[in-house]
């Protein structure tokens, strides 16, 4: 996928020269004129329904949740309010306030406060999407297109794209969206939805008086008042059935201060152990408040952890900050204890129900939260064992690197790789594939375990792991081209290879460096990019001459060459790959390159040459019955005849290409090609028939989603 703009986001770009007033983001399953870049095709695994309206995607609210009842009037208030001239601007409400005080529960409840006004809302946790620090706002914008009814196939890849589409769809909009854990008000300007008729609740540490304007309201969030901290106490007492004196639950609700986070883990201290003095509890607390020097939290968090049952219980929670992902399934679990499913089940309920853990937005999972994690690392440092770290991080790896690769085989059964795959493992199931859509979301859904656990098996000196786990995430990258986790991945693996330095190490350190160079010129970092494409196709001629992978590394060092704008010097490459490809034989592989050697001459503005090396293609692609490549090569062959004045023949190549879309139900394809046509038959005098064109694309960006079929409404699809 590249990012050239499309549809009402840019203007289609052909071989340097424009044709009418539309196109293409990108070409699902195709390359695009300028970045050559293969893609396999979202759609291709069959037809996707129509997107419908999402409706309400929050998390749970809490259920001892109390008071803020004047910060809940304020928002009502404001929205309340006569929408007032200028900018379109949505209602921003800021929750400010230290860690652990409740803004997460406070924004979550005033999103389902607010599910009667409005028929959309959503909950993003920017901290999913946080890596080293920095937010990759492109992966949360498509993100939020997904959830508001976008069909996967139309997400541009470029971000000026992906922001032009947020726009569109959001415009005039009515929707709530909550952005958690907000470090900044930069990180939040892009995902504003373009409507006055929306609200934003961002919850972060810092209050962000760069957002603050006419139709903002900040809270300031301090500690609960007695009176509702003795309330949260009281629901928790009044489920475990027992009396407490309220002399005892006055002593624990001021030990508490007021804090929400330390409330809830001495309600689930009373919950867990219903046997148990609260006289024990409340002087186990003051000690280790007065004799120790201890914090509120710190305290109640001793606590819990030292009433846990379970040693197991207590061994995930001191592992669990070593895991890399932003919530844990009941499988990860279970790799990183390494002893069964039971005991997994019983120590995240243990954990959970002391309040140590706490559910996942996502249904299924748990979280461990940031304030939480820091507790974890101090209980480990003085409890843990280094040996079971490693023992544990080492199935977890393994077992990640598995499912991986299963999901993997299930996207691209046929594609190369160089790593055995890992076999079945006693300690943990395997997760269930039923098609490539759950393959593809699955890799997605862990993409921040996966990137991580990169890191951790060098880490580990599991150099092997290392690189192999790079090879399924391969297909993620090239789905979601997220630069910076895959740079950081890739270079990991490419020196964990090095490191190894076996027969099958040295294979993998030739496609580490191509996978690598393709980030970085994805990036803007062609020099590097140069660099690793050449030292690829060096080591590829001196150690698997003629072989796919040399064929593979000659085509990476083309398709960097012509993304630099050098298609005349790219062509040799996708010439020799071609003949290799022949040699092999490889008859897929002699497609491929036939259709990258046609699109580059057209480039190259060699229309004569192009028009004759599609020919061939289209040929080939015939003869092997291959819906998408006919459907590619039909495209750049109508292209290349548009180009060179030919428009009778240019009308049936995207006619055949357009046949091939449909056979496909490729929907972006197809919208793509009809407005092709449409300027098409605009340059040939025919506005009839662009017309026709023109209300087809429209017809299938509003079924997409990619563009609203009411006003108002995202996600409006038939």
């Amino acid at each position: 996928m590249t990012g050239d703009g499309g549809g009402r986001w840019g203007n289609s770009v052909n071989g340097g020269t424009q044709h009418g007033p539309v196109v293409q983001a990108r070409e699902i399953g195709s390359y695009t004129s300028q970045h050559f870049h293969f893609h396999g095709g979202e759609e291709s695994a069959g037809p996707l329904p129509g997107p419908a309206p999402t409706g309400h995607q929050l998390p749970l609210g809490e259920v001892a949740f109390k008071n803020r009842v004047a910060e809940s009037g304020d928002v009502l208030r404001a929205l309340d309010r006569e929408v007032p001239s200028g900018p379109v601007h949505p209602l921003i409400v800021t929750l400010s306030g230290i860690s652990g005080i409740g803004k997460t529960a406070l924004a979550v409840h005033l999103a389902h406060e607010l599910k009667s006004r409005f028929p959309w809302s959503t909950y993003v946790d920017l901290d999913e999407w946080r890596t080293a620090g920095a937010v990759d706002t492109e992966a949360v914008l498509k993100h939020l297109l997904r959830r508001l009814g976008v069909r996967e196939g139309w997400l541009p890849a470029g971000y000026r794209d992906l922001v032009g589409m947020y726009k569109t769809v959001t415009d005039g909009a009515r929707m709530v969206l909550v952005l958690d854990n907000v470090w900044s008000a930069d990180e939040v300007t892009t995902l504003l939805p373009v409507s006055a008729r929306s609200v934003v609740l961002v919850a972060g540490q810092r209050r962000l008086h760069a957002l603050e304007g006419p139709r903002t309201v900040a809270l300031v969030l301090e500690p609960l008042r007695r009176e509702p901290a003795l309330d949260v106490l009281s629901e928790y007492i009044g489920s475990t059935g027992r009396q407490v004196s309220p002399q005892m639950v006055s002593r624990l609700e001021q030990l508490c201060a007021g804090f929400p986070i330390a409330l809830h883990t001495a309600g689930g201290l009373l919950r867990e152990h219903p046997s148990r003095r609260v006289e024990r509890i409340v002087a186990d607390l003051t000690a280790a408040l007065h004799e120790k020097g201890l914090s509120v939290v710190e305290a109640v968090w001793n606590a819990a952890y030292d009433a846990l049952d379970a040693a197991d219980a207590q061994r995930l929670y001191r592992l669990m900050p070593r895991y890399s992902g932003y919530d844990l399934t009941l499988e990860a679990a279970m790799a990183l204890l390494g002893t069964g499913r039971d005991d997994a089940e019983d120590a995240l309920d243990l954990l959970t129900n002391a309040g140590l853990l706490a559910d996942s937005p996502r249904p299924g999972r748990k979280r461990l939260h940031d304030l939480l994690r820091a507790h974890a690392v101090r209980r480990a440092d003085r409890y843990g064992d280094p040996a079971e770290t490693e023992d544990g991080l080492r199935r977890l790896v393994a077992w990640y690197r598995r499912q991986a690769e299963r999901a993997d085989r299930v996207i691209a059964p046929e594609r190369m790789r160089v790593a055995e795959p890992v076999p079945a493992l006693p300690y943990a199931p395997d997760v269930p594939f039923e098609g490539e859509a759950e393959a593809r979301s699955w890799l997605d859904t862990e993409r921040k375990a996966l990137y991580g656990l990169v890191g951790t098996a060098s880490d580990l000196g599991e150099d092997t792991h290392a690189w192999s786990l790079c090879e399924p995430l391969w297909k993620h990258y090239e789905d979601h081209h997220n630069h910076t986790d895959a740079i950081r991945a890739f270079g990991t693996g490419r020196d964990a290879a090095r490191r190894e330095g076996s027969a099958e190490a040295t294979k993998a350190l030739i496609r580490m460096r191509c996978q690598l160079a393709q980030a970085l010129w994805k990036a803007g970092r062609p020099e590097e990019a140069d660099t690793e494409t050449r030292q690829a196709l060096r080591s590829a001629e001196s150690v698997v001459p003629d072989t796919k992978l040399h064929a593979s590394a000659l085509e990476f060092r083309g398709k960097f060459l012509a993304a630099c704008g050098r298609p005349d010097d790219a062509v040799p490459y996708f010439e020799r790959s071609r003949a290799l490809h022949a040699a092999l034989p490889n008859p897929y592989g002699v497609l491929l390159q036939s259709l990258l050697l046609g699109r580059t001459l057209r480039a190259a503005g060699r229309s004569a040459e192009a028009g004759e090396e599609l020919e061939t293609a289209l040929a080939l692609a015939r003869e092997e019955d291959h819906p998408r490549m006919i459907g590619r090569t039909a495209a750049e062959l109508g292209r290349t005849y548009r180009d060179a004045g030919r428009p009778e023949r240019a009308f049936a190549a995207y006619e055949e290409a357009l046949d091939q879309e449909r056979r496909r139900e490729s929907t972006y394809d197809q919208a793509v090609l009809h407005e092709e046509l449409a300027a098409l038959a605009e340059e040939a005098g025919d506005r009839e028939r662009a017309e026709e064109h023109r209300g087809s694309a429209r017809e299938l960006r509003v079924r997409a989603g990619a563009e609203p079929g009411r006003a108002g409404e995202p996600g409006t699809g038939t």
